[in-house]
Parts: C-alpha cells; structure tokens; sequence
C-alpha cells in the first residue's frame, strides 16, 4: 500500500501522558515541555521564566514570580481587563496574567496600553485577589480561560492562619451561627477576615456572611463537612478558594424592554464556587398571599419572599415544600436552599406563586449592588418536592434579565407607599388578592330557575397594577358556565360587567364562584357568593356553546 500524508493540526487535546502513545486521540499529545495548546491549530512556546520583566515592573507591581507558574496569556474581546470593575469597550486586547507571590494577587497587563501597563496605582491590589496571605514560593496558580473569562486554581494554596482565634469566653456551640473573634481586622496581623471568605475551624468548613468588627456570621457545615463544638481560643483559618474573572455586561430587572433597574458593564472577580442562596446570606421566605399580599413589615435587605396561594380544582394533593437554586451566567446553578420552614399542604388545588426580591439597602430607589450579592447570577430556579420525597422537580424559572410588557416593577403594599423598598415581582405589581373585591348582583328580571336574563359583577382591583395590565373575570355556577370578561387591573376603582345569564336550577344557597386571573390565568381574587333560586317550574334547556352568553358590556360605577 503506498504511503498516504495525514496532516494533524489539531492539538487542543492538551497532554495524555497516562495512555499508551498508540491510544491517544490524534488530538492529544504524549508528551510535551514547555508549549502551550490553547488555541486550535496551533503549538506556541510558554517562553523562559526569567528574574525580572523590566516593562511590567515599570507599571508599579513589584512582583515576586514563582518559577514555571502563575504566568498566563489570554485574549478578550474587551479591553481594559488590567483594572477591575471598569466598563470598556468590545474593541480587542491581549493580556498577561501574572501572580504576585509577595501579596497573593493576580496583576493583569494589557497588550494595548504602551508597554504593558496594568494600569492601576502602586498602592492597589491586583485585579484578582485571593484574599489570602502569600505562602513564600509555595503558591502555583493554575490558569485556564474559557467562555470568555478567566479561572485561577489556587494550586498549591492550602489554609492559612488569619490571626483571629474564637475570643467567646466559652465554647462556640453547635447551634450558634455566630462568634467573636480577637483580631477581625487584621490590626496585629496582615489580613482581615471578610463577607465571602470560606473559614476553616478544626475540621468544619464556614462561609462568613456577615461581619461587626470582631463578631463574625457565619453559615456552618459548608461543603459537606460537619457541623462541631469548637473551643475557646480555637484557630480560624482562611480557606483559599479557586477565582473567576471575567466581564459582565446585563441588565437585571427590565420593567419594559431595554429598560433596566439594575446593569452590570465591568470586569468582574469572584470565587469559582457557585454558591447556593444560603451561603449567599440570602434568606427565603414563604408568604400566604391566600388573603393578602406580603405587607410591609415583611420587607428586609437580603431577602426573597416567594408569596403562595391556593386555587380549586387542581392536581395537588399533599405536603409539599419549595426549593430554589441561584443560576449563574452559563446556566449553571448553585445548590437547593429550602424556602421556610414549613410545607404548603393542598388538596386539589392549584398553586400559584409570586416572586418578590429586596434591594441590598431597602431604604433606596437606587439598585447600586446585585440584590444577591453575586452579580454572575442571572436567574432564579423554583423546586417543589414531596414531603416524603428527597426529589426534587423544577417548577418555575425566574429570569432577572428578561423584561417585556408587564415586566418586573416596583412593589405598593396597602395604602403603604413601598415604591421605594425595592420588592421586585415576576409580571405583576401586587397581583394578588390584597384589595381585590367583587360582588355579584340578583339576575334580571328573577331569580327563578332556568330564567334567562343579566347578572351585574363588580369588580375592584383596589390598587393600579400597571399600565396595559388586564385581567380576567370568570363566573361559575349559572346554566351555562363558566362565563369570562375582561377587567382593568390598572384601574384601582369598582368596574361593572353585565353578563347575559341563564340561572340554575331551584334550590336554596346555590353557590356562584367569582375569580379574578391575571394574564397566565393565575387565580388572583376569589369568592363564593350564595344565592336562592326559587322553582319556576320550567325544565332544564339545552343552550349551544354559542348562543351569546357571558359579557355584554361593561363600564365603571
């Protein structure tokens, strides 16, 4: 057989040193020193490790290399990637990566910007920090870049001690989420414990979610490990966690289309960990909406109450509680947190569900910060589980980018002016029941069975809940049932709908069902009204579909 050429030029593969060399995808490589493989098509030399770079030393880092480590070149399609939390424009950079041993940072250098500068003062950190002590030559940052943003493993990172022992007087129990501390910030030692550092205490691993000084809040048990008494004069250590860099560009909170509360345009650093909405500090509350919307009292900083009520005739049955997970740029979502601390008990019903989220300071009207203090997290995800069950099914996706007519908006609880509290809601502005009446009127001209005639309801939204925003009434319980017409939820004042009815058959107390829906048909307003319908001593009729019965006008009163 006469010899064929088979070009490889493919090696994205990265290096397989763990197959025999005949196994190998002609992807990979068997060996390799020294190049790099990042970018398709294509083998580049990683270069010498040299002493000192004379034009990056020039931009103010004194920087302590790590030989054959912490040294990355990657491409974005944004510039000024060498000063976090900056908004750029999509015009193209290089960039240098370079890990500062002496304070733990990560200094970024722009190809752009005259001889490599980073572009930030002398006396600033590095763009990516581990909040971590530099471990004198022990530290190999690993780096890889993908989706657009940039990771560094911590590599050789292990724990350190902050220099803050448990200062309690006693033991820190098992049930405490919270302990005072010697040294919180830093005054005797070069590092402070901060909200969002991951701690370590004897074998269980915390998340501080919060800090006054020397009293630090913590969540216990994190990844796993189990929730201990700790001694008085215990070690505190700082854990180091992987980093993500990247640049967002969103806007959160549409309340029409391109019309935004909240935006991010920055370079942006955070742990790699996706976090779940508890180790966030986020608390999740549930509300029985069944009468009233959540009132203000209910309002706090950090918080998400999921209000909840029941409808009829539905598939439900049973005890069930409710879960949500944060999802994160890509899709990706951070673990369960339970929402409260009870299940929602139904018996052939529908349940129906509204989202409300606070600002970080709910005396602003300004969104100045993600409410979920994690600005990679793009949406929310509903769970519900048996009570029985450890399964949890998806119920609900809460998109906080997405806007639209009936986008999200600000909350008015009552006669209690909230606009300024930050509740944000899923398509509705307080689109439940609270303040929602309505009444049915006798028939015309009788109340005999089998009559037909008009039925006056009247219907008040009692708050305006948005321009454009209409609603459905639905009416049960006459021949022909149910009947539909239409209601201005953005009209806070009683509206009369005429109906062209036929009325039941005789009997005392007949019962009328008067339901008020939103635009996805979820049940706002409910009531029962009774009736007695006297016997006529007509015959049940046999009416068509379309013989003309439900909505005959309308007007307000």
């Amino acid at each position: 057989m006469p010899k064929q050429i088979y070009k490889i030029e493919h090696f994205h593969g990265g290096l397989n040193s763990n197959s025999d060399p005949r196994d190998i995808s002609t992807t990979e490589l068997s060996s390799a020193t020294d190049v790099m493989v990042d970018e398709v098509g294509s083998i580049r030399t990683i270069g010498n490790i040299q002493a000192t770079y004379e034009t990056l030393d020039n931009a103010g880092a004194t920087v302590t290399e790590i030989a054959g480590a912490g040294f990355f070149q990657f491409d974005h399609d944004r510039t000024g990637a060498e000063d976090a939390g900056t908004s750029e424009d999509e015009t193209g950079d290089s960039y240098l990566a370079l890990y500062d041993d002496n304070d733990a940072e990560i200094w970024v250098y722009s190809k752009a910007v005259t001889n490599w500068d980073d572009d930030v003062a002398v006396n600033e950190h590095g763009v990516i920090t581990f909040d971590g002590k530099g471990t004198s030559g022990a530290a190999k940052p690993v780096f890889t870049s993908i989706d657009g943003a940039v990771r560094v493993s911590s590599g050789e990172f292990a724990k350190y001690d902050s220099g803050a022992d448990i200062n309690d007087g006693s033991h820190f129990l098992t049930t405490e989420t919270s302990f005072a501390v010697d040294d919180g910030d830093g005054t005797t030692d070069d590092y402070t414990l901060s909200v969002g550092n991951y701690i370590q205490i004897d074998d269980e691993i915390l998340y501080i979610s919060g800090k006054s000084t020397n009293t630090i809040t913590v969540t216990r048990g994190m990844f796993g490990t189990k929730v201990a008494q700790h001694q008085d004069n215990a070690q505190v250590d700082i854990l180091n966690m992987n980093q993500w860099y990247g640049y967002l560009n969103d806007n959160f909170f549409q309340t029409s289309v391109g019309e935004s509360e909240y935006t991010t345009d920055k370079w942006y650093n955070e742990i790699q960990h996706l976090r779940s909405l508890d180790e966030l500090g986020i608390t999740l509350a549930l509300d029985d909406s069944t009468s009233a919307s959540p009132d203000a009292t209910a309002l706090a900083a950090d918080k998400i109450i999921v209000s909840h009520w029941l409808s009829k005739d539905g598939f439900w049955n049973g005890s069930y509680w409710l879960g949500m997970t944060p999802v994160y740029i890509g899709g990706q979502e951070g673990p369960i947190s339970t929402i409260g601390s009870d299940t929602i008990q139904m018996n052939e019903n529908v349940l129906n569900v509204q989202l409300y989220i606070c600002h970080p300071t709910i005396d602003n009207t300004a969104i100045s910060a993600h409410p979920l203090k994690d600005d990679r997290i793009i949406g929310l995800k509903l769970y519900t589980k048996a009570y029985t069950s450890d399964e949890w099914f998806l119920l609900k996706q809460f998109d906080l980018l997405e806007g639209g007519e009936h986008g999200w908006a600000e909350y008015t609880a009552g006669d209690v002016d909230q606009t300024t509290t930050g509740f944000w809601t899923d398509g509705t502005v307080d689109g439940l029941s609270s303040g929602i009446a309505a009444d049915l009127a006798d028939t015309s001209p009788s109340l005999d069975s089998y009559e037909p005639g008009t039925a006056v309801v009247k219907v008040e939204p009692g708050t305006a809940m948005g321009a454009g925003r209409k609603g459905i009434l639905r009416v049960s319980g006459f021949q022909v049932s149910p009947l539909y017409a239409t209601v201005d939820l953005n009209d806070a004042t009683t509206q009369s709908t005429t109906l062209n009815v036929v009325n039941p058959g005789p009997g005392t107390k007949k019962t009328f069902v008067l339901e008020v829906l939103d635009e996805n048909y979820d049940v706002l307003y409910t009531r029962q009204v009774e009736k007695d319908i006297a016997d006529s001593g007509a015959s049940s009729p046999d009416y068509p579909e379309d013989a003309g019965y439900g909505a005959d006008g309308g007007g307000s009163s």
